[in-house]
């Protein structure tokens, strides 16, 4: 009983009577929820202590018939945010939500708005408050909940269990650290090395707000509770060693630190060591902050230790123990990883160091990524390797993972193989391709058809022409939101560049690049951009909105979108949007054929 009245309390506490739904990690659908009908949940974990997780957790509070009722909401992640769908009670009167990692009694991670929770009144279905009882104020729940808990302390055989969710509810909760600090010493004295312990010391160490506080706080918590130990015994709290040799690594590598930071690999799991890696040689690469030459050396050091632990299984808490899910996702970072260091490679000269790397990629990643493939390509050529260059090329096209030099290439190969003619290209192209990838594609390209009014439009091209909506009557017409702020749009822009040479000279078919959500001098940010990189594209300003935006366009259409995300390709035909997709999938053929697919549906219609 005493079990079910704490973890009760810790939820009320949690969840309750002093949050707001206005935060914008949390998104309720409709906005005011009606008794009876379904609420829809989107929760974005950016940015908050779930970010990393791959098993968030939602559980919703109803207040009905006078009392709370907690239930569980499950999630499913998509485009980097997590939704639910419940059913709203005939009586309910309000709904309160947390969202956490692990279990509900004892989470390893919650978000719950920064103290201050979330909740959202429920409408009868009159539209009116259904709020018919007093809910407690803030004042009073917390004197209640004090009272309840002084009345359990004063058992002297409380479990460590039952004293830490004590200890959480008024050193988190409650805020009243006078007593938070009275349980912690309790549970230090009878359970030193404990979980709980262990996880108040994690959180001091994290606290501390100054950087050589952090480190030595950090360090010592390691010397306290040594990985070593907690793994003869282990919670479910693996993420407070993550956090701290992620927030240490970060630590020792931007001081330059790299013997250090290399000395944390010894002991971690696949999980964190990829962690360790992503977030500090891959952000050196990209960002070129740090001199190659280092990160190649730290990389090759700590390649072969990521391949070694590869199959640790240390996703599977964040997949639910769900072994070929948490597989697929460890195979699929330590491709992310091999790319690097396979650029890095190139990036130093050491191809045949590069080369031995392509066989430790996974089936996926050896011809799925069109970025692996190009740098392939490059190694091959440099090493002389000129016969394994056309099965690669080959390949690629099989898994549609081409970018525009990769086709040159293999144009020039074939026309060298044809007597400079290229006559029949076109069909020996389509022949490489795979008949599942096709039809997945087209099930892909039938789900994003739409069919939704364009509002029309006049908006200003790169030479300061004005171009309307209303002169392309007798055209299908692919528009891509993009900004020059946005990588994945950036990203796309070869294969886009494919479609528009692929269409150059088809009167029946046009594309138009609208900068969107941009800033500053967005004008000439953009066409400067553009023919810098020697793209030929119609480029188009997207115009003001009412709040001075740039974003009139875009913003028209976002009841079709449902998101603010970029970029964005749509497709016109007869003044009337019939295609959107959002997002890159990476490889600018998979690119060019969506829309070319798309375009050809369109066409055929009658």
């Amino acid at each position: 009983m005493k079990k079910q009245f704490l973890a009760a309390l810790f939820i009320l506490l949690s969840v309750s009577t002093y949050g707001q739904q206005g935060s914008s990690r949390l998104n309720v659908k409709p906005a005011a929820p009606v008794a009876g009908k379904e609420v829809v949940v989107n929760y974005n974990a950016s940015g908050g202590d779930l970010e990393f997780s791959d098993g968030v957790h939602a559980a919703l509070a109803v207040f009905r018939n006078f009392k709370w009722e907690t239930v569980d909401v499950p999630l499913k992640k998509a485009d980097g945010k997590w939704t639910g769908k419940y059913l709203l009670p005939p009586n309910a009167a309000f709904i309160a939500l947390k969202f956490y990692q692990g279990s509900l009694e004892q989470p390893d991670v919650m978000d719950n708005n920064t103290g201050k929770g979330f909740y959202v009144a429920v409408l009868s279905p009159k539209g009116n408050s259904n709020l018919r009882e007093k809910i407690l104020t803030d004042v009073e729940f917390k004197a209640f909940a004090h009272q309840a808990m002084q009345e359990q302390l004063k058992d002297k055989n409380l479990d460590e269990h039952l004293l830490e969710n004590i200890y959480q509810c008024y050193s988190f909760d409650l805020k009243d650290q006078e007593n938070a600090k009275l349980v912690a010493d309790r549970i230090r004295k009878i359970f030193p090395k404990g979980n709980t312990a262990r996880f108040m010391a994690f959180h001091e160490a994290t606290s501390k707000k100054g950087e050589e506080e952090y480190r030595k706080a950090s360090e010592q918590f390691l010397k306290d509770f040594p990985l070593s130990e907690w793994r003869k015994q282990p919670d479910s709290r693996s993420f407070v060693y993550y956090t701290v040799y992620r927030g240490l690594a970060s630590d020792y590598f931007d001081h330059k630190e790299y013997d250090r930071y290399q000395a944390l690999f010894k002991e971690i799991d696949f999980k964190t060591a990829n962690e360790l890696y992503r977030w500090n040689i891959l952000r050196g690469f990209l960002s070129g902050s740090v001199d190659k030459k280092i990160l190649y050396a730290l990389s090759q050091k700590i390649i072969p230790y990521l391949l070694e632990r590869k199959n640790d299984g240390s996703y599977l808490e964040d997949f639910g123990g769900v072994a070929v899910n948490a597989q697929k996702n460890a195979d699929e970072q330590m491709d992310d990883q091999l790319y690097i260091h396979i650029s890095l490679a190139k990036e130093m000269g050491d191809y045949a160091g590069g080369k031995s790397y392509f066989q430790q990629l996974s089936a996926k990643g050896l011809y799925g990524n069109a970025d692996v493939n190009e740098i392939h390509l490059y190694i091959l050529q440099k090493l002389g390797e000129v016969n394994a260059i056309r099965p690669l090329l080959e390949m690629s096209v099989k898994h549609n993972a081409v970018t525009p030099l990769m086709f040159d290439q293999l144009k020039a190969m074939y026309k060298s193989n044809n007597n400079g003619s290229d006559l029949g290209y076109d069909k020996y192209l389509s022949s490489l391709k795979s008949s599942e990838e096709t039809e997945a594609l087209l099930k892909h390209v039938k789900s994003n058809m739409v069919n939704h009014p364009l509002i029309p439009f006049t908006l200003e091209d790169a030479d300061g022409k004005m171009v309307s909506s209303a002169d392309w009557k007798d055209k299908i017409v692919v528009i891509d939101f993009w900004a020059t702020w946005c990588r994945p749009c950036i990203m796309a822009f070869p294969g886009m560049q494919l479609l528009i040479d692929k269409y150059a000279n088809d009167p029946e078919v046009a594309v138009y690049m609208i900068g969107t959500m941009q800033f500053g001098d967005y004008k000439a940010k953009s066409v400067k951009y553009v023919r810098d990189n020697g793209f030929r594209f119609h480029l188009l300003h997207d115009a003001l909105d009412e709040n001075g935006q740039q974003q009139k366009v875009f913003k028209s259409l976002v009841s079709l979108f449902k998101s603010s995300g970029i970029p964005r390709k749509i497709i016109v035909k007869n003044g009337v949007v019939r295609y959107s997709s959002e997002g890159y999938s990476g490889s600018p053929s998979l690119l060019v054929d969506e829309l070319s697919m798309a375009i050809e549906i369109l066409r055929a219609e009658k």
